[in-house]
């Protein structure tokens, strides 16, 4: 992962202001009107939407009051490589449909509630893959009388549990917003499949040349999503993204018979210069050697038992930290009303204490690039077609506000969207954490090791690489299931972290004083950490890390020391295949 340099002082105190900038798309030009008219896909939805919101009835039933369609057209390029064979390289193009149907009103409709059985469609449905406007209405029309069946029943239910129980909130279930129209378009840019297919071969052939790797595969994915979203109260929207990523796993097991894996990944929303620059088979030996180094010691090396001491998050794991601790916990701010429900723990913090007093977290969809890279996490438009509002989502530690859709969460407001539902729930665009009080990476690491010696261990842990579930699903070997992917959660307001791939031990006891020994160590994984943790962060670093696990938004986040967390080890017996030179 390129490591970045801090944020310019001009740049943060814009950034981090108390005011919010505007994000609302200026008018748009011709070029844009032209599009947004001319798109036979965008024609049939407004066509075939205006229809359904005229003539679809059930007699004795409340009507939709609202409707909206999202089609997503995904054209993909995939390609695989192991020892030296290029083993899949295929195209694909899919045209996949999401339908907010609601019945009701804005105050209340069919949506968040859980309980009962319905039958019938909920999740993303199939469509033609050709632009057929016939077609395509077909599909629109199968799909908005299914999910109105449904939409009906689940209302009626609701309004029975609601007559029967007090849920002790008041809050409408959806809100009118402003309808924009908007056209943005990426050109395509799809990866020469030749070149693809000889950087696979010769890469893994490369790597089939250390034959204790039990298993090393090559990947590279290239998406091309076109985002074409309507509703019934007159938003429109066309707007596309883009990936090229190179992935590279790697997977061998300890002489205890214990899993290891690492994994390299270069991901761009531009394309990669395939062959040349950062994917130069000299560049990625470069970017490899080390962590084929590093595998190959923790072979032999003892496992750490159970830890609790200082720990610094760096690089890419401190940007996974930031994203599970304060970003994918909104994914789903208002809790359904139902037998099960209970109020959201995020939303409960709104202006409470969430990490310490100098730091502010911000989330700013306007941020195109940072030092000349194009960033995933930019857009325009959020998929309720909304503009995308630059938010502050933490500021001196308190929580100011949330990623917002036009779904209602706090009551006793009057709710505004700020354009961030994205994926069926509120979701970041491009997350930067600051603090008042940075300090250089060198000095963080001096604190690491005075922690260490006051804890009593004189040593800290340095966790700098978290799993990338891309290149984790590269994997075939049977002993990869070993690899437990994550702890699950034992309470409200708790997290969980992956566990590490890359862990260091900085042992204060060894070498002079900023000159301390650094040994990768293995076996251990996180348990479930709880957010009073965040309070008690004791530095943050001055240089942010980009963190970018999808093609959908990024993290700009500086290493973060803990005073104190809890490390567990791993279990004892591990099944061990015999080994045959």
């Amino acid at each position: 992962m390129k490591r970045l340099r801090s944020l310019t002082a001009a740049a943060v105190a814009a950034l981090c202001a108390g005011a919010v900038f505007a994000a609302e798309p200026a008018d748009l030009p011709d070029t844009s009107v032209k599009a947004l008219s001319g798109s036979p896909v965008l024609k049939a939805m407004a066509h075939e939407l205006s229809r359904s919101m005229d003539s679809l009835r059930i007699k004795g039933r409340p009507k939709p009051y609202f409707i909206s369609y999202l089609v997503w057209d995904v054209e993909s390029s995939h390609m695989q490589a192991s020892l030296g064979s290029c083993e899949m390289a295929d195209e694909d193009r899919q045209h996949m449909l999401d339908v907010d149907l609601r019945v009701g009103d804005y105050r209340q409709d069919n949506s968040n509630f859980q309980g009962g059985i319905v039958f019938g469609p909920r999740l993303r449905l199939p469509m033609p893959q050709d632009n057929d406007t016939n077609l395509i209405r077909a599909a629109l029309w199968a799909a908005t009388d299914a999910k109105y069946k449904v939409a009906v029943e689940v209302l009626a239910q609701k309004r029975a549990f609601l007559t029967n129980h007090s849920t002790g909130e008041n809050l409408p279930d959806f809100s009118k917003q402003k309808a924009p129209a908007y056209f943005h378009a990426e050109s395509r840019t799809p990866p020469d499949t030749g070149k693809v297919k000889v950087l696979g071969r010769e890469l893994s052939g490369w790597l089939g040349s250390f034959p204790w790797l039990l298993e090393s595969r090559v990947g590279y994915q290239y998406y091309y999503t076109t985002f074409y979203y309507v509703d019934s109260e007159g938003a429109r929207l066309i707007e596309t993204v883009k990936e090229h990523t190179l992935l590279v796993s790697l997977f061998t097991q300890a002489k205890d018979g214990a899993p290891l894996w690492d994994y390299l990944r270069v991901c761009t929303r531009d394309p990669l210069p395939l062959g040349e620059g950062p994917t130069s088979m000299a560049a990625l030996r470069d970017s490899l050697t080390p962590i084929i180094k590093r595998m190959e010691q923790l072979r032999g090396a003892v496992p750490v038992a159970n830890y609790r001491g200082p720990v610094l998050f760096t690089g890419h794991a401190a940007g996974e930290l930031l994203n599970k601790a304060l970003l994918a916990p909104q994914s789903r701010l208002r809790e359904p009303a139902g037998t099960m429900s209970e109020p959201n723990f995020m939303v409960s913090l709104a202006g409470r204490k969430f990490l310490p007093g100098e730091v502010t977290v911000i989330d700013t969809p306007s941020l195109a690039a940072w030092r000349g890279r194009s960033l995933f996490g930019h857009y325009h438009m959020d998929q309720q077609g909304q503009a995308a509002e630059d938010i502050v989502l933490v500021k001196s530690g308190r929580v100011q506000e949330f990623l917002k859709g036009k779904v209602p969460i706090l009551p006793g407001q009057t709710h505004a969207s700020n354009g961030h539902w994205r994926y069926g729930g509120g979701f970041p665009g491009v997350t930067v954490l600051r603090s008042s009080k940075p300090v250089p990476e060198k000095d963080l690491r001096a604190r690491l090791a005075s922690l260490g010696t006051d804890e009593g261990t004189g040593f800290g842990l340095i966790v700098s690489k978290l799993v990338d579930e891309d290149a984790f699903k590269l994997l075939r070997h049977p002993l990869a299931a070993q690899l437990a992917m994550t702890d699950g959660m034992d309470g409200r307001g708790s997290f969980s972290l992956t566990p590490p791939c890359e862990i260091d031990m900085l042992d204060s006891r060894t070498g002079k004083e900023g000159n301390w020994k650094v040994t990768p160590v293995r076996g251990l994984s996180f348990p479930a950490i709880d957010s009073k943790s965040l309070r008690d962060i004791a530095a943050v670093g001055e240089e942010p890390w980009l963190h970018e696990p999808q093609a959908a938004y990024s993290v700009l986040c500086p290493s973060l020391l803990f005073s104190l967390l809890d490390l567990k080890g791993s279990r004892s017996n591990q099944p061990h295949l015999p080994y045959i030179p």
